[in-house]
């Protein structure tokens, strides 16, 4: 069953939100444009949402596979230091930039942890796959 984003608001499970700008998928003339959005670490998913009002995600993804890590190479400027990516191999990866380079490594450590603990969570399936 498809998990429906709810409104932030009675959403029980979020484990970290706040602003974050994300790397707009299509460069612009001026290169990559950077767009402020209000973001939420679910206990599954990651979702981005134009301020921190809206009641539609613009985009959302499970986290499951992502391995967050920080980025100084995306950015030039003074921000370069609070930048991370969510990496996925075969999927869209994601750029971030974070108000502070301690929140940019917290975002990381969050998601980090999250992971951590949906890995320990996964039963597996066949027998012969225990340990």
């Amino acid at each position: 069953l498809e998990e429906i984003p709810r409104p932030i608001q009675d959403s029980g499970n979020i484990l970290k939100q706040g602003y974050l700008e994300k790397r707009s998928r299509e460069p612009s003339f001026f290169g990559s444009e950077w767009h402020k959005r209000w973001c939420v670490l679910t206990q599954r998913n990651f979702l981005y949402y134009a301020n921190e009002k809206s009641k539609q995600p613009k985009g959302s993804f499970p986290i499951e596979r992502y391995q967050p890590h920080l980025d100084s190479q995306l950015r030039k400027d003074s921000r370069k230091k609070c930048c991370f990516q969510l990496l996925c191999p075969g999927k869209r990866s994601y750029e971030f930039t974070a108000p502070s380079p301690a929140e940019a490594q917290d975002w990381v450590e969050q998601i980090r942890f999250l992971l951590k603990d949906l890995s320990s969570l996964t039963i597996p399936c066949d027998e012969d796959e225990e340990e």
